[in-house]
């Protein structure tokens, strides 16, 4: 297995990592919606937020003193704030919307990512890449009519999350190579208890045996999670990976229907078809980029 992952280019390792986080993101929004019925959403972050950290730094070993680190202190803040924001707004949306619905909302950030990379990264989006993200947004936005609106409130914190989400994901293209993933995830969560330490001490309730498992798994989730999602970033441009986010969908879709007694409409279905179909796509056309790549490298040698 090593030796076959050493053997893919940057763009297959890139996308097999995104495929990977988005099946932890999806079992970790599923973890998120059980627990946060009794306990508080500030609660919630913290927690897991301290996990992570707990995490973090036993696995840096020694490394771990240098793990505040960098060369661009301003961005990580940034960043910070970004991730504060963008985490706040899934949690809540994910707490008190249909999961089908709270997912939908997030992939708004999908064209946002596509747009920045190209604006502000100046990465090369070729037009089947924007076509592929259109069509997959054009599936979301079937898939939301007709849907139960939900809480207005909800909604627009769902909206304004998959904003700044956008953000956050482009920032770990800017960030220089020496920046370790240990250090990008800590200072991701700096601003946590700082922030939400008094809201967390003023919702406080003691939670169950149960929901302190549930917690110490979803901090252990989040945190595989967080930790392919940035490696994946580092490994290819941000506007070919994007679109892959577009099967947490479809597995959210059947977990609401599984677990939580929503219900699937056919224009959900509809739209899952397609979610599906550009998320296929993109996977087998990165794999062709990659192959296309090693050929002209290969070309190049010679």
């Amino acid at each position: 297995m090593l030796v076959w992952w050493q053997a893919q280019s940057p763009t297959m390792k890139g996308t097999v990592l995104m495929v990977t986080s988005v099946l932890f993101f999806s079992v970790l929004l599923v973890l998120i919606r059980i627990v946060g019925q009794g306990v508080s959403v500030f609660t919630l972050v913290v927690v897991r937020q301290a996990i992570m950290q707990v995490i973090i730094l036993a696995t840096a070993g020694k490394q771990a003193r240098h793990i505040l680190k960098t060369n661009n202190l301003k961005l990580q803040l940034w960043r910070s704030v970004l991730a504060l924001g963008s985490t706040l707004g899934i949690y809540i949306s994910f707490i008190y919307l249909p999961l089908a619905l709270a997912s939908a909302i997030s992939f708004s950030a999908v064209l946002f990512v596509t747009m920045g990379a190209a604006l502000f990264l100046k990465e090369q989006v070729d037009w089947k890449t924007w076509l592929a993200t259109i069509i997959g947004l054009g599936g979301v936005v079937i898939m939301l009519s007709p849907r139960e609106g939900g809480d207005m409130v909800y909604v627009l914190i769902a909206i304004a999350g998959a904003i700044v989400s956008a953000g956050t994901i482009l920032t770990v293209r800017v960030f220089h190579p020496s920046e370790t993933i240990g250090t990008v995830l800590t200072y991701q969560g700096a601003l946590v208890l700082p922030v939400l330490g008094i809201p967390m001490l003023l919702t406080w309730q003691m939670p169950t045996p149960t929901e302190w498992a549930l917690l110490l798994a979803i901090g252990i989730v989040s945190t595989l999670g967080h930790w392919t999602f940035v490696a994946a970033y580092r490994q290819t441009e941000a506007a070919r990976l994007a679109p892959l986010d577009f099967l947490r969908l479809v597995l959210l879709s059947f977990a609401g229907l599984l677990f939580f007694n929503e219900h699937l409409e056919s224009t959900l279905l509809v739209g899952m078809v397609i979610v599906i179909s550009t998320t296929f796509y993109i996977i087998r056309s990165n794999a062709r980029v990659a192959a296309e790549r090693a050929t002209v490298e290969a070309a190049t040698l010679i």
